[in-house]
């Protein structure tokens, strides 16, 4: 009868396993892994790569927010200092024509009233038996410094005429005329310094102006010293016209 041995192949088969399982544990470590601690570790490498992904994601949007916080104050600073400058232009461009009107007004007054006044006054001066409106406080201390300023009660006031009288701005008045006499003049400046009408009148300035008749025909002839019918003195001042209601 014969036998069969079946060992040797029994054998081959498990060393060809064990040489399979040692191939296997040269990769794999021996350690015994399940597969849910496999799809556990899978799964939790898959949330870390989302966590990575949103952390980049938000620091991206968290830059472009702060670019945009500070595109946003630079316009905003902007904006203000735009406003700022149409408002102190809007400003200053009311307030410059407000002084125009104001300055328009005021000239526009003037120009209605102080001729009336003026002429007033100058009635009062260059009137016999007058006298202009005077400060007598001021008056009196203008007298005490220069007892020459007293005034002439008995003054001729005939002996002064005016010839043109204009406005040179800032109320000041050019007066030009004749006197008989250089101390009708001084008397005639006089009464305009001491009228509380008028400040600041400056010196004359005259002339001798000699007059003789005037022949029927042909042109005058050059006057010789003696020969002037009549003599007077040509003048002109300055006076500032107070401001008054």
């Amino acid at each position: 009868m014969i036998r069969i041995n079946l060992s040797p192949t029994v054998k081959r088969k498990n060393q060809s396993s064990t040489r399979a399982i040692t191939a296997v544990q040269m990769v794999v470590p021996s350690t015994k892994v399940s597969k849910g601690s496999i799809y556990a570790v899978l799964m939790l490498l898959g949330w870390v790569g989302v966590g990575v992904g949103a952390w980049v994601l938000q620091t991206g949007v968290q830059e472009d927010t702060q670019r945009l916080k500070n595109k946003s104050a630079v316009l905003l600073e902007d904006t203000r200092a735009i406003n700022e400058k149409i408002d102190e232009e809007d400003l200053q461009a009311r307030f410059n024509r407000y002084e125009e009107l104001t300055a328009a007004a005021a000239a526009l007054q003037q120009k209605r009233r102080t001729p009336v006044y003026v002429y007033h006054e100058l009635t009062n001066v260059l009137t016999t038996g007058r006298m202009p409106d005077i400060d007598e406080a001021e008056q009196r201390k203008r007298v005490a410094l220069d007892p020459q300023a007293r005034l002439a009660l008995d003054w001729d006031a005939n002996s002064v005429w005016l010839s043109s009288m204009q406005q040179d701005g800032a109320n000041v008045l050019e007066i030009t005329g004749a006197a008989r006499d250089p101390d009708d003049l001084s008397e005639f400046v006089k009464r305009l310094r001491a009228s509380a009408r008028f400040a600041r009148v400056s010196h004359p300035e005259f002339a001798l102006e000699e007059v003789a008749e005037r022949p029927s025909s042909g042109a005058p002839r050059p006057l010789k010293p003696g020969e002037a019918l009549h003599n007077h003195y040509t003048f002109e001042l300055t006076a500032q016209v107070r401001y008054w209601d």
